[in-house]
């Protein structure tokens, strides 16, 4: 009767799964355009992989969101098991400018209401994936200097990883103003996509696995300077 009850409320209580909120930030500015098939077929096969790495697993809980943006930000409805993700291309294509700081700001924001008091269970933690091909050129709502510490506050709380990507340009030169460095970030050519996010994907599975032995990873791509 205990062993059953007990089954009943692990069903009944999803937080008490080990759960990763993985937040895409997705660049849709005009010069995407070049690259754009390429990248939804990928992005729809990670998504593919995720639920694949959730499913070996058992104990975790993968949750996605997604921000695209140009220089206006759009963002899923809600939080979505990775079960049950998908991104509605249709609305989402590629034009204008590059409003990254207003949709790291933003997409942070964003988490921290959706998950609500799911984010406060020491099993709980974020992985945000930044993907830029262009510099910022249109933030209204955020200055580098409000992104900086953002990310600085959050990454004290040990529970925020915030992963760089640069698709056709140095990452480095995007993130300077944030003081990133190299840190958990890499450059790639805009025709190795599909190259780029299995490494992605490969470091999020260790990720999760590393979490499913209590442990914490803090350091993503750090397997010497990653280019491709």
């Amino acid at each position: 009767m205990n062993n059953q009850s007990t089954t009943s409320q692990n069903r009944e209580n999803p937080s008490m799964k080990k759960k990763t909120y993985y937040h895409l930030v997705l660049d849709r500015s005009g010069s995407m355009q070049s690259c754009w098939a390429e990248a939804q077929q990928v992005i729809n096969s990670q998504l593919l992989d995720l639920k694949r790495i959730q499913t070996e697993n058992s104990n975790s809980e993968i949750i996605f969101s997604f921000c695209g943006f140009n220089q206006a930000l759009q963002f899923s409805e809600e939080l979505m098991n990775v079960e049950n993700a998908r991104i509605d291309w249709s609305t989402i294509y590629p034009d204008g400018m590059t409003a990254l700081f207003d949709a790291i700001g933003e997409s942070i924001d964003f988490i921290k209401k959706k998950a609500g008091e799911g984010l406060n269970s020491d099993d709980s933690d974020v992985v945000m994936l930044i993907m830029t091909d262009g510099h910022e050129n249109a933030s209204k709502r955020h200055t580098a200097a409000d992104i900086k510490e953002i990310i600085q506050v959050c990454e004290r709380t040990e529970k925020w990883n915030f992963l760089f990507l640069g698709a056709g340009l140095d990452v480095t030169e995007v993130t300077k103003d944030l003081d990133r460095g190299n840190r958990n970030s890499f450059s790639f050519d805009k025709k190795s996509f599909k190259t780029s996010f299995n490494l992605v994907n490969d470091e999020i599975e260790d990720y999760i696995k590393q979490k499913e032995r209590n442990q914490k990873k803090r350091d993503f791509f750090d397997k010497g300077d990653i280019s491709f």
